[in-house]
């Protein structure tokens, strides 16, 4: 059940300034750390993506520079506006060329926020491979696993600073103009791609099949090992231009099916060393499954061989 919305006076929804000594796990102290503007300088062009309270809009900061928009709409609960401003600040303060964290926000009341990000020209990874897939225009090979090699290089970076994503799958990454796959935040992605999250009677929806074995045999359990599941899960989303994983497994029957060995099988037209690498990342054993300098070379090496047939 939604928490009734209070009526909203002037002022930050995080009521003041921040305090020293502050948590640094505090999304709201986190939020802090970049710049928040004025209502009425993020300015929403185009709505790219909506769901039931969250949307996503292509617009400009000013009239300086391009911008990606995550809001919701303004009958949004406060428990709607309080996960979006929890999860939009995971990435805040990250650098890296495969990372998409946010660099500004409007938090002012009485609107809701407004989290703005760096402008994704090619847009969300889920929906551009979708569109490929559709619009009978599939993408090489070579394309694909260099995709694949983005989201690892960007994943690496977080895991060296201690972040773990725990929601790691195309629809959470966006396309750049050099097609560049950055990782982003998973604010609002409950929302707007709901076929992908499923609860298991404990009332919190969770993206079940991208999760590992052992974070569903005990929930909320999350560290790099199960990161490396799901960027196996990721691995297939490309290579089946981001078909539904299990699609044909009831979701109450994943954690035995995967317990009894099953994994999801190789795609069509993907090659044994890619999907060799997907199924290295689902072993049993979290001890087992490949480093990230390992799937870098890895990758990197098969990207270049891919080079060699072109």
């Amino acid at each position: 059940m939604s928490t009734p919305k209070s009526s909203r006076g002037n002022g930050s929804i995080f009521g003041g300034a921040s305090t020293a000594g502050g948590s640094s796990g505090d999304p709201k102290e986190k939020m802090r750390r970049i710049p928040n503007v004025q209502p009425g300088t993020l300015l929403s062009e185009h709505l790219i993506k909506e769901g039931t309270y969250g949307r996503i809009y292509g617009g400009k900061l000013a009239d300086a520079c391009d911008v990606l928009i995550k809001t919701v709409v303004d009958g949004a609960s406060l428990t709607q506006v309080a996960c979006l401003l929890q999860d939009s600040s995971m990435l805040i303060g990250v650098g890296h060329q495969n990372i998409l964290a946010p660099m500004l926000a409007n938090t002012e009341l009485p609107g809701p926020p407004e989290i703005a990000y760096p402008y994704p020209c090619k847009g969300n990874l889920k929906i551009f491979l979708q569109k490929s897939r559709e619009m009978n225009t599939p993408l090489s090979t070579r394309q694909l696993v260099e995709f694949g090699l983005h989201v690892t290089k960007g994943l690496a970076h977080l895991h060296s600073v201690g972040i773990i994503h725990k929601d790691i799958a195309t629809r959470n990454c966006y396309l750049d103009i050099d097609s560049y796959v950055k990782i982003c935040d998973n604010a609002l992605s409950r929302d707007l791609f709901p076929d992908d999250y499923h609860c298991l009677c404990d009332n919190e929806n969770r993206p079940l099949k991208w999760m590992a074995l052992e974070s569903l045999q005990q929930k909320s359990f999350y560290n790099t090992q199960t990161d490396v599941w799901s960027l196996g899960v990721l691995f297939w989303e490309l290579a089946t231009l981001a078909l539904t994983p299990f699609e044909e497994v009831d979701i109450f029957e994943l954690t035995p099916y995967l317990s009894d060995g099953f994994r999801l099988s190789q795609p069509i037209n993907c090659p044994d060393e890619f999907f060799t690498v997907m199924s290295c990342c689902w072993l049993v054993d979290p001890k087992q499954r490949p480093s990230f300098p390992q799937l870098i070379a890895y990758l990197q090496d098969f990207y270049e061989d891919l080079g060699m047939y072109i």
